[in-house]
């Protein structure tokens, strides 16, 4: 005999926890397996973006990882010494800052979230192997005593890491190669008079070299919460230190203290050290993110330098696209064709990622210097133009608005009848549902209403309970005597600040729908019910579409 689940998910790092929480919370049967005994506690990843956070409030965790993180005031760059170059990081205009968190602690907060949701991690369950048998998967899995057992799934996704085992044994390709630099890192408390919650960046030139030779070496320090000096600090070793440390040692205070100190601001004190590693940074990318049932995830699909805190990030995203495809599929709904859209979607962001953080390091081990930019947030990453179920039924529409495979943007200053505070459009959006958006200036003889409540029907009927709506009206129309706000099938909000109208372009009777994961994935310069529906059937597989 053996177990069955939906979906089984290889690793419990931040990447395979988020899959797990987001499909339990939808109510997909999922187990975690994972080759530790128990959660480790080291500062790996640090950075969390804009559009991570955005993720986390999604689940209901934003507000956690505040608590647990450290807000990222700015970037400070001294060279020889002196300061060379400083940035600060925007405050406003932005859904969210950058955050330094732990990943230790980004890793208990969405377990958290998973055991809010009925699930648990299986700690010291190793999968060794699998076999796929028409429309199901045996994976073979041992734990820590030697014990064997066989799980059944109807899909398996490897968030195993940069070893992946499910990707060896997908015979997958992970094209790439390593940095012949070697990187030093340690967890510790230090004591110097710079300020709180900014980002530092010591390049020292001829360090370590011979009278007359050229060479550099550059030193990075974030804040980690837990103390007010905590910081993570990494630095690449110079030839002579890197040939005295063996790959993932772990140098002990006196060596940190010896390969470090010279190059942080005289006076400066180190204590209370964690964690130290010495390692090597690789730029790969899998050749395929998916066969048949099986998908990979996070670093076990990509790896790149960490400048810009990209990595694990880019991880969480790429589950956040793929689990409301496993959900629609494991309800029934959806066929092969949802599930292929994941690595036509998810492949080309990771390759832009590996791309784009290797020239950033290539320019730090240059110049020992980069400069904060928007693409870090990772709000622009989208995927208009190459998403094979994005549809645009708008023409006409300036090319600067946001469009199918976009992700929506912020628009606030939405009021609701007999409710006295303004909200936000993603207040309406996400938690694993699919949300058609309406929006009316004018409905004289009440047509579009019409319409509007006619689709919203069909959507419901097509998507059960993965189903959302909400009318946005301008204020001249709500305003109208007679305007009437009150609907069961769908919330009506006021675009009072005309906010939503301005960000979206939008025009009488147009309609947009926003996916699970926050991108828009259809547009139309009319709510018509056929032409959402032949949209959907198309995403979601001829298959499926014969079964709504």
């Amino acid at each position: 005999m053996f177990d069955t689940t939906d979906v089984l998910i290889a690793g419990a790092g931040p990447v395979g926890l988020m899959l797990a929480a987001e499909l339990r919370r939808d109510g997909v049967n999922v187990r975690i397996v994972d080759a530790h005994d128990e959660r480790t506690f080291f500062v790996k990843a640090l950075g969390v973006t804009a559009r991570t956070l955005e993720i986390f409030d999604d689940l209901g965790i934003a507000r956690d990882a505040i608590d647990a993180g450290v807000w990222l005031t700015g970037a400070d760059t001294y060279q020889d010494g002196a300061p060379a170059f400083s940035a600060e990081v925007p405050r406003a205009g932005l859904p969210y800052g950058a955050l330094s968190l732990a990943q230790f602690e980004t890793e208990r907060i969405l377990e958290a979230a998973l055991a809010r949701n009925g699930g648990h991690v299986e700690y010291g369950a190793t999968l060794v192997d699998f076999t796929e048998s028409g429309d199901a998967i045996d994976a073979h899995i041992q734990d820590a005593c030697g014990e064997s057992r066989t799980v059944r799934c109807r899909w398996l996704v490897g968030c195993d890491g940069a070893r992946s085992t499910v990707r060896r044994q997908l015979n997958v390709a992970y094209e790439g190669d390593q940095y012949p630099q070697t990187f030093m890192l340690a967890d510790l408390d230090v004591d110097w008079n710079l300020p709180r919650g900014r980002m530092y960046r010591f390049n020292v030139s001829g360090q370590g070299q011979a009278e007359g030779e050229a060479g550099s070496t550059t030193l990075a320090a974030l804040p980690v919460r837990g103390s007010a000096r905590r910081y993570r600090l990494s630095m690449v070793l110079l030839p002579d230190d890197a040939a005295r440390h063996t790959l993932n040692s772990t140098p002990d205070f006196d060596e940190i203290q010896r390969i470090m100190l010279p190059i942080l601001p005289k006076g400066t004190r180190l204590s209370s050290m964690r964690w130290s590693s010495v390692y090597r940074v690789s730029h790969r990318i899998a050749q395929h993110y998916a066969r048949s049932r099986v998908f990979l995830a996070g670093d076990a699909a990509h790896i790149h330098p960490p400048v810009g805190g990209q990595g694990m990030n880019t991880g969480l995203q790429d589950v956040h696209n793929l689990a409301w495809k496993l959900t629609l599929a494991s309800r029934g709904l959806a066929s092969k064709t949802l599930l292929d859209s994941y690595e036509a979607e998810r492949r080309p962001v990771g390759l832009d990622v590996v791309e784009s953080t290797s020239r950033a390091l290539n320019t730090v081990l240059a110049h020992g210097e980069i400069k904060p930019a928007m693409r870090e947030t990772q709000l622009l990453v989208g995927y208009r133009g190459s998403s094979p179920i994005v549809a645009d039924d708008a023409a006409g529409m300036a090319a600067e608005l946001p469009a199918p495979g976009d992700r929506a943007p912020q628009a606030g200053g939405l009021v609701e009848a007999f409710i006295g505070h303004a909200q936000r459009l993603q207040d309406q959006l996400g938690r694993g549902r699919h949300t058609l958006v309406g929006y009316i200036d004018d409905d004289a003889e009440g047509a579009r209403v019409a319409a509007f409540a006619e689709a919203v029907d069909a959507w419901r009927v097509a998507l059960g309970t993965a189903a959302s709506a909400v009318l946005i009206v301008s204020l001249r129309f709500a305003s109208a005597p007679s305007f009437v706000p009150a609907c069961e099938a769908y919330r009506t909000l006021s675009d009072n600040a005309g906010e939503f109208a301005d960000v979206f372009g939008a025009k009488n009777g147009m309609a947009w729908v926003v996916r699970p994961d926050g991108h828009i994935g259809f547009r139309s310069a009319s709510c018509s019910s056929p032409t959402l529906l032949a949209w959907l059937d198309r995403v979601l597989g001829q298959r499926a579409a014969r079964s709504l």
